[in-house]
């Protein structure tokens, strides 16, 4: 796009106006529907196909006649996954990003029947925001699940039990309008009892649909029995018709505004759902279609009412696909939306039924279901269309994770990513129109529960191998486990044991680089070439990753350069200026301590205690300190961006082939808060490609000839804690 920006500019005498309008022509129109909790196996799209070469082709599924009548227009993907193995975490990456485990759903915990807050951190950009300031004008129907902020009436987050506290004559204080979506009708997450994120009303906008709680009800079954909020009129069974009409309502407004669009369509189906008439809400018709009692499986049986709503998903996205056959596309006279309309059907993880640790039929007869990390708990059927852009009925054997679609919708409209946003998502749009094409990059998944029952699990793929790193790497604080080890549980060589039935770890060489490179992943917060600016700082950018101070010491990073250096100021974070706390939910950090940016805050910067930055030369195995600044509560300095910086009385000269530490004074208590928990979720600090950070550090009594494992890490595995990066000292280059 930029060359035809150029060209114009070049031929004719053409106005940014001009620019702008040729630009939003041509940018397709883009829609996301992403069925819940469906496996490959679901849909006969995939009959006959092998998922992994030399094992034996899907010979079962569903009959689903609009899905496999778009893939053979289309491409199909049989190595595409989901980010996670649960609803909540896929949602996370594919809006931010960024990998599931960096969210704090983890400790957290999607509760049931109790306040949850946003896990999308208010400085990160996401999908729909990228494409907003493209030009899309963008909206969300169906099932949000990435948590939400009610107002108690007074401005502040409705936290309790079962949200009796809601006031729903007020708006959101945080929810899908807030993150990029111009339209969002749907709920605010789950619809099933024993994991219900009620209140059951509908949400347009920011805006409950329905306010009058005189008139609102209790309802609810077994363990909620009369503890869920719902309107008077509240059917389950309704939310796919509902869903349904908002969405052919949606494409119609989009396709009037002479711009392109993007419809994030979500719906609660196959989700479970239990109500008062069984576990499944099927409704009767959808879109003038039988849907209940209608699925059949190819080989002639009768599927129950789970496959009902499967159907239901594919009576739904029929309709929108022949919305947009019909509807005439202002921005192309003479041409229909179908003509400039992007298509991706996909699920948010593998099917919610079948056994825990065997294959399943409805994951295509992989390995695993819904919240495990086995293939066939992330593998997702996943099957794009673009006319006169791919070749239809062809099949794409590439590794995809749905986390890549932030970077692959990105380079699709031209934009280039800032090194801050979509941090572990990878452009694929190259791989999408190559086929042939190789894909060698690595990709990362998460799971909850773990293989099969444990507390939190991360893999690796590369290729056809998997490494699976189980107890505490993406819950380092867990009192059981490995402690943030990445030693691998197991790995497998998916071309010769598809279905991972054996052990390969002790015959897999790779399965120890690969685990220390999910480590580094993990570590470094980040997957994809950042493309750094040029930048004089050490730390070009804090993310949240900040150190605790409830030490009384030296607190620091080693490090070398790739570079010689003349460092010209030393300096600390000071980004100081914290609200008071609104309040503290249960799981989760308040607000104080959490992982949104202090850099939002009112209250002015304030330092209460002085620290002092000595860089050090690592001489002989000995740390000799080379300069020296007091910080001191008074605003010295230079404050830039997160950091207070000194100038030196005289400028460094730094060189490469040597170590050099970068220590910051500590002392508990003093009041300057620097950690907590959490912020290990949020956004790692980007650092100056001229150097390497080498390992954390801290020193108690000046003792530099025993450095020592920094507190919150110093309970985890070495090959954890050796990685972490403390942002508190920097300093800054000539």
């Amino acid at each position: 796009m930029k060359y035809f920006k150029i060209f114009l500019l070049l031929v004719g005498n053409y106005s940014y106006t001009d620019l702008l309008l040729a630009d939003l022509k041509t940018k397709p129109n883009i829609i996301l529907f992403i069925a819940d909790d469906m496996g490959i196996g679901d849909t006969d799209a995939y009959l006959n196909i092998s998922l992994i070469k030399g094992s034996k082709p899907v010979g079962k599924t569903l009959k689903t006649p609009n899905i496999e009548k778009f893939a053979k227009q289309g491409i199909i993907f049989t190595d595409a996954h989901a980010p996670a193995s649960m609803c909540s975490s896929t949602r996370y990456s594919l809006l931010t990003g960024r990998l599931a485990h960096r969210a704090y759903l983890k400790k957290q915990g999607w509760l049931p029947h109790g306040p949850n807050r946003p896990m999308i951190q208010k400085a990160l950009t996401t999908l729909p925001e990228m494409l907003q300031r493209n030009g899309y004008y963008t909206g969300a129907i169906g099932k949000y699940h990435v948590g939400m902020d009610f107002d108690d009436g007074h401005g502040q987050p409705a936290d309790e039990f079962d949200y009796k506290d809601v006031d729903f004559t007020k708006p959101l204080l945080d929810g899908p309008t807030h993150h990029g979506f111009d339209e969002f009708f749907g709920v605010p997450g789950n619809t099933e009892d024993s994991l219900d994120t009620e209140p059951r009303i509908y949400i347009r906008n920011d805006k409950w649909t329905f306010t009058d709680r005189s008139k609102m009800h209790w309802s609810g079954m077994k363990h909620r029995a009369g503890q869920i909020l719902s309107g008077p009129n509240w059917d389950l069974s309704q939310l796919g018709p509902d869903f349904l009409k908002e969405g052919l309502q949606f494409v119609q407004l989009a396709s009037q505004k002479q711009k392109p669009f993007f419809l994030y369509y979500v719906p609660t189906a196959n989700h479970f759902q239990r109500n008062q008439s069984g576990d499944y809400a099927v409704p009767k018709f959808l879109d003038g279609k039988p849907v209940k009692g209608t699925s059949r499986y190819t080989d002639g049986t009768k599927g129950t009412e789970r496959e009902d709503m499967v159907i239901e998903n594919d009576i739904a996205f029929g309709a929108l696909i022949t919305k947009l056959e019909e509807t005439n596309d202002p921005r192309n006279p003479g041409h229909k939306l179908i003509d400039n309309t992007l298509i991706i059907f996909t699920s948010d993880n593998g099917p919610n039924v079948g056994d825990n640790e065997g294959t399943n039929q409805e994951s295509g007869g992989l390995r695993g279901k819904k919240a495990k990390i086995w293939e066939g708990g992330h593998r997702v059927p996943f099957i794009l269309f673009r006319k006169q852009h791919f070749e239809g009925g062809t099949i794409n054997r590439n590794l995809f994770s749905i986390t890549d679609l932030f970077a692959t919708m990105a380079s699709l409209v031209s934009e280039e990513l800032k090194p801050a946003e979509a941090q572990d998502s990878l452009d694929s749009l190259a791989y999408w129109k190559n086929p042939e094409a190789r894909d060698k990059r690595p990709r990362y998944f998460f799971c909850h529960l773990g293989p099969p029952y444990e507390n939190d699990a991360i893999a690796i793929r590369k290729d056809s191998q998997k490494v699976i790193v189980s107890g505490g790497l993406a819950q380092p604080w867990t009192k059981n486990g490995t402690q943030g080890s990445a030693q691998p549980l197991v790995s497998y060589d998916l071309t010769h044991d598809p279905y991972e039935k054996e052990d390969f770890s002790k015959s897999t060489p790779n399965a120890s680089s690969m685990a220390s490179r999910l480590l580094q992943i993990h570590n470094q917060g980040y997957s994809r070439e950042l493309n750094l600016p040029v930048s004089q700082n050490l730390i070009i950018d804090d993310g949240w990753h900040n150190l605790r101070n409830d030490i009384t010491g030296l607190i620091g990073f080693k490090f070398k350069l790739k570079e010689n250096q003349i460092v010209t100021h030393l300096g600390m974070w000071d980004d100081h200026d914290r609200e008071s706390p609104v309040r503290e939910a249960r799981g989760v950090p308040i607000e104080q301590e959490s992982d949104q940016p202090s850099r939002l805050g009112k209250n002015p910067r304030t330092i209460n205690k002085e620290h002092r930055i000595r860089l050090w030369e690592i001489k002989n195995s000995i740390p000799q300190e080379i300069a020296s600044i007091l910080i001191t509560p008074q605003k010295q300095g230079l404050l830039e961006g997160e950091f207070r910086y000194v100038q030196l009385k005289k400028p460094i000269h730094i060189t490469i082939g040597s170590n050099f530490i970068l220590t910051m004074s500590t002392a508990a208590g003093d009041g300057d808060h620097f950690h907590d928990d959490a912020s290990f979720d949020g956004l790692s600090p980007i650092i100056n490609p001229s150097v390497t950070i080498l390992k954390s550090v801290m020193f108690r009594n000046l003792n530099m000839n025993q450095p020592l494992q920094i507190p919150s890490f110093a309970d985890l595995h070495p090959d954890y804690s050796a990685h972490r990066f403390p942002v508190g000292p920097t300093l800054k280059f000539k």
